[in-house]
């Protein structure tokens, strides 16, 4: 990014943006429009999401982007839509077709029979088409040259199918489920693996994830909203700068703008640690933003701190007037050893740093 570019980009705003991502973009698409009709200098996203699925996709916002292992690693809930009748290579819609059958004596006691064994802790084949390596190559480039690769297995845990509905078609039954589950769960494999368990094969139809640790896509923002402001912005710009009058950029001011816009789509840090807030005078803040750490004989300036923490508990904190998280901090001596400690004894360290 040039340095003009850099100075109209917005790195102040920060937190978690929850978006409904809509068909047909992949995660990576929309962290760009994000970034760019957002006007902010970076976007991460907190767990991939295939291009013909929807649902919610947690942003990272500049500094918190820094966090984003701690949201990929949440458990996940999903709305799929399993079609029996044929499986595809890619075990989705996307994919060619391998195998037929005939679903017609599928019936809702051999589907849960069916069903019963996936719930747990289970061990799950990788997709050839997914990013996972093999000896330095993704599997999906092994799968585009038509190369046959052994593939890895994972263990992974789906606590609860509950199904939904079932629906007839014209040679096919839909089975609609919502499945939780733990982080790095393939949905499509499931839908295949249900097919071979049921003897009849079959593919990922529709996957919309509705949950993400403790955020819903109910209270995230579709993508085409984002857009359409940020395509007003830009015509309102484009247009003062044909008259002559070019708008300055001013970062507070396009936080302000997008805070009130989101609204409860946008939370902050604390939400995602889950973990007090404090904020502390400007120095002490400084000194964790800047990698340091703070002593027993700084917390009496240090408002807010919990009563009672031991070793491994985390703190978020925040700029004087609540606008940043500058640090993620984790106690590494007890509350209730703090009289038997000297001084100079170091109680809070730097667990992550938000830039």
């Amino acid at each position: 990014m040039s340095r003009r570019n850099r100075a109209d980009r917005d790195d102040r705003l920060q937190g978690l943006l929850l978006v409904d991502k809509p068909m047909g973009y992949t995660s990576h698409d929309v962290c760009a429009v994000v970034k760019s009709r957002m006007r902010l200098a970076k976007v991460g996203h907190g767990g991939t999401l295939d291009p013909f699925a929807t649902g919610l996709l947690p942003l990272m916002l500049n500094g918190a982007t820094r966090l984003m292992p701690l949201l990929v690693k949440r458990d996940k809930t999903y709305r799929a839509l399993v079609r029996f009748g044929w499986a595809t290579d890619t075990l989705d819609r996307t994919g060619e077709t391998l195998a037929t059958g005939d679903p017609s004596g599928l019936d809702r006691a051999a589907i849960d029979a069916a069903i019963a064994p996936f719930v747990g802790p289970i061990t799950q084949t990788i997709p050839y088409y997914s990013a996972a390596k093999v000896e330095g190559k993704r599997l999906y480039e092994y799968a585009r040259a038509g190369t046959a690769v052994e593939r890895p297995t994972k263990e992974v845990v789906i606590h609860s199918i509950d199904v939904l509905g079932l629906r007839a078609g014209d040679g096919t039954l839909d089975l609609d489920l919502r499945v939780a589950c733990g982080s790095g769960t393939y949905i499509r494999t499931l839908a295949d693996d249900l097919g071979r368990a049921l003897s009849v094969p079959a593919h990922l139809t529709e996957l919309r994830r509705e949950i993400t640790g403790p955020f819903s896509v109910e209270h995230a923002v579709p993508l085409e909203d984002i857009k359409a402001a940020g395509d007003a912005d830009k015509v309102l710009r484009d247009a003062a700068r044909e008259e002559g009058t070019p708008l300055p950029f001013d970062a507070a001011a396009n936080s302000a703008c997008w805070t009130e816009r989101v609204g409860a789509a946008l939370r902050p840090v604390a939400d995602l640690v889950q973990a007090p807030v404090v904020r502390p005078p400007q120095d002490l803040g400084l000194r964790l933003h800047n990698g340091s750490v703070w002593r027993k004989e700084d917390l009496a300036r240090v408002p807010g701190l919990p009563d009672r923490y031991v070793p491994g508990d985390r703190i978020v904190v925040e700029d004087e007037a609540g606008v940043r998280t500058l640090a993620i901090a984790k106690a590494a001596a007890a509350s209730e050893a703090l009289s038997r400690l000297p001084d100079r004894a170091i109680v809070f360290e730097v667990e992550r740093v938000l830039r």
